[in-house]
C-alpha cells in the first residue's frame, strides 16, 4: 500500500477517533443513573462540554468523509485485503462508544422487554411496560407499537434476558449483534460483485466503507445491518448457486424489517430453474419463523409506526406538508399514498431495464425508500449495498448522498436545537479547512525509464 493509501488511513482513523471522543459526551446516552461510567473523571468533564463534543464529532464526520472520498482515486492501486484494513482501522473506534444519532436501541430494548414480560410489542407501546428500559425511549415513541418483525423481537427479548435489567450491557449485546450484519455486509460484497464484474474494491469502497456504514449500523447499531446482512448473505448464496439457502436467508432478513423480502425476486432471477424450490424454502423459513416466534402477525400492521416521524427526508410528507399549509383538507395519506404507488411503479420499471438483477433490487429499493412517507440516511443503506455489489459506475449522487446524510443528525439522536446546530456547524467548517491545508498527496507512479540509444550504423 503506498503513502497516498496510508494518509488516507490515517485521516479516516483520526475522523474516527474524533467522532468516538465527541460520542463519549454528546451520543445518545442513557440515564446517568443507569450509566456507570457518567462519572469517570475524563468523561464527567468532556459532559459538562456538551456544544465541545458535538463541535468535536462533526470535526470528524469532516475528517472521515473527506478520507472516504479521497479513498476513492487510489482503488484501483488496492487489494481488497487493504479496504477490508481500513474498514476495520474506521470502525474500531465506534465500536468503543455510545449508542449514537439515534436513540432506537432504548426502544430495541424497552420492546424486547415487553415480549419477555409477555406484553403484546405490536399493540402497545413502551409506557406500558415503565421501568428503567422505558425511561430511556423517546417521547415519540412511548405509546407506538414495534414496527420490526417477529424475529427481531424474540432476539431482542433473549438479549434482555442473558443481560437483565442492565441497560449499558444490553446496548452493547445489540451492537455486537450490528456488528455480525456489518461482518456479512463485509464478507459477501466481493462474491456478489465479482459475480456481476464489478471491481471488487469499488464495491467495498461504496457498500462497506460508506460513512453512512460507519456512522449508523456501527456506531448507531440500527437492527437494519441485520436485515441488510442477512439478505446480502442470501443473495451471495444465490450467486454461489445455493437458491434455498438464499431463500431461507432473505426471508429471516424481512422478519426483522419487511422490505428485504423484494431480494427474493433477485435469487430467482438468478436461479431460474429452481423457481419451485426457491419459493418453498422462503415460504417454508417464512412460517416456520414467525410460528416459532410465537408473536402472532400483529407486526404487519404495526409497520405503518414509522411514519409519525416528519424529518424533512421524505418528499411526499413534505409536499403534504406544504399542501396541508395552503389549506388543502387532509392532502397528507393522499399525497403519500399516490407518491408510494409511483415508487413502487418505478421499483418495477427498475427491476426490469437495470443491468443485473442485484443492481435492480439496488435501484428498486432506492425508488421505494426515496418517493417512501419516511426516510432515514440508514434506510439508504438497503440500496446501497446491493448497488456497490452490481452496478460497475456509482452515480454521483449517490455518493454525495452519503457524505449529506452523514452529517444530518446529531450525535444526541435528539432533533437539533440552535446552540447544537452552530456547535455542528463550526465543526464542520474546522474539519474542511483541514481538509483544504492538506490537499490529497498525488499518487506516486514509477517514471518510465528511457530507451537506450541506438547504437551507430556501421559504415
Amino acid at each position: 500500500m503506498g503513502r497516498p493509501d496510508l494518509l488516507n488511513r490515517t485521516l479516516g482513523l483520526a475522523g474516527s477517533v474524533a467522532i468516538a471522543v465527541g460520542g463519549m459526551a454528546a451520543g445518545a446516552l442513557p440515564d446517568p443513573e443507569r450509566d456507570p461510567f457518567a462519572h469517570w473523571p475524563v468523561i464527567r468533564e468532556l459532559r459538562s462540554l456538551p456544544l465541545v463534543a458535538i463541535a468535536c464529532t462533526y470535526v470528524g464526520l469532516a475528517l472521515l468523509c473527506g478520507a472516504w472520498l479521497r479513498l476513492r482515486g487510489t482503488l484501483d492501486e488496492q487489494r481488497p485485503s487493504d479496504l477490508v484494513r481500513t474498514f476495520l482501522c474506521w470502525a474500531a473506534p465506534l465500536v468503543l462508544v455510545p449508542p449514537m444519532f439515534s436513540q432506537d436501541v432504548y426502544s430495541y430494548l424497552a420492546q424486547g422487554a415487553m415480549v419477555h414480560e409477555g406484553l403484546d410489542a405490536y399493540k402497545f407501546g413502551p409506557s406500558l411496560l415503565g421501568g428503567r428500559f422505558a425511561a430511556d425511549v423517546p417521547a415519540i415513541w412511548q405509546n407506538t407499537p414495534a414496527p420490526y418483525g417477529p424475529l427481531f423481537l424474540r432476539g431482542a427479548a433473549a438479549v434482555v434476558n442473558i443481560t437483565s435489567n442492565h441497560v449499558v450491557v444490553g446496548v452493547l449485546a445489540f451492537r455486537a449483534i450490528a456488528l455480525i450484519g456489518v461482518a456479512l455486509i463485509v464478507l459477501c460484497l466481493p462474491g456478489i460483485a465479482a459475480r456481476f464484474g464489478v471491481p471488487v474494491q469499488r464495491a467495498l469502497w461504496f457498500g462497506a466503507l460508506n460513512p453512512l456504514l460507519l456512522l449508523h449500523l456501527v456506531a448507531g447499531m440500527h437492527n437494519d445491518a441485520l436485515m441488510v446482512g442477512l439478505m446480502t448473505a442470501g443473495i451471495y448464496a444465490a450467486v454461489r448457486r445455493h437458491p434455498a439457502i438464499g431463500a431461507a436467508l432473505i426471508s429471516a432478513a424481512a422478519l426483522i424489517k419487511a422490505p428485504a423480502a423484494l431480494a427474493l425476486l433477485t435469487v430467482l432471477v438468478l436461479c431460474p430453474r429452481a423457481w419451485l424450490r426457491t419459493g418453498l424454502a422462503a415460504a417454508t423459513s417464512a412460517l416456520g419463523l414467525q410460528l416459532a416466534s410465537g408473536l402472532g402477525t400483529g407486526w404487519i400492521g404495526a409497520m405503518r409506526t414509522p411514519t409519525s416521524v416528519r424529518n424533512g427526508l421524505s418528499f411526499s410528507t413534505d409536499l403534504g406538508m406544504l399542501l396541508g399549509a395552503v389549506g388543502w383538507p387532509e392532502p397528507m395519506q393522499i399525497i403519500r399514498t399516490t407518491v408510494a404507488v409511483a415508487g413502487c411503479l418505478l421499483a418495477g420499471w427498475a427491476l426490469l431495464r437495470a443491468p443485473n438483477p442485484v443492481a435492480g433490487l439496488g435501484l428498486a429499493l432506492s425508488s421505494i425508500i426515496l418517493l417512501g412517507p419516511v426516510v432515514h440516511p440508514w434506510y439508504l443503506l438497503w440500496a446501497f449495498v446491493p448497488l456497490a455489489a452490481g452496478l460497475r459506475r456509482v452515480p454521483s449522487p449517490a455518493v454525495w448522498g452519503s457524505v449529506g446524510l452523514s452529517l444530518f443528525l446529531l450525535p444526541t439522536g435528539a432533533p437539533g436545537y440552535p446552540a447544537a446546530v452552530v456547535a455542528a456547524s463550526v465543526g464542520t467548517v474546522a474539519g474542511l479547512l483541514y481538509l483544504r491545508m492538506r490537499p490529497p498527496v498525488p499518487t506516486l507512479t514509477p517514471a518510465p525509464t528511457s530507451a537506450p540509444a541506438p547504437a551507430p550504423a556501421p559504415s
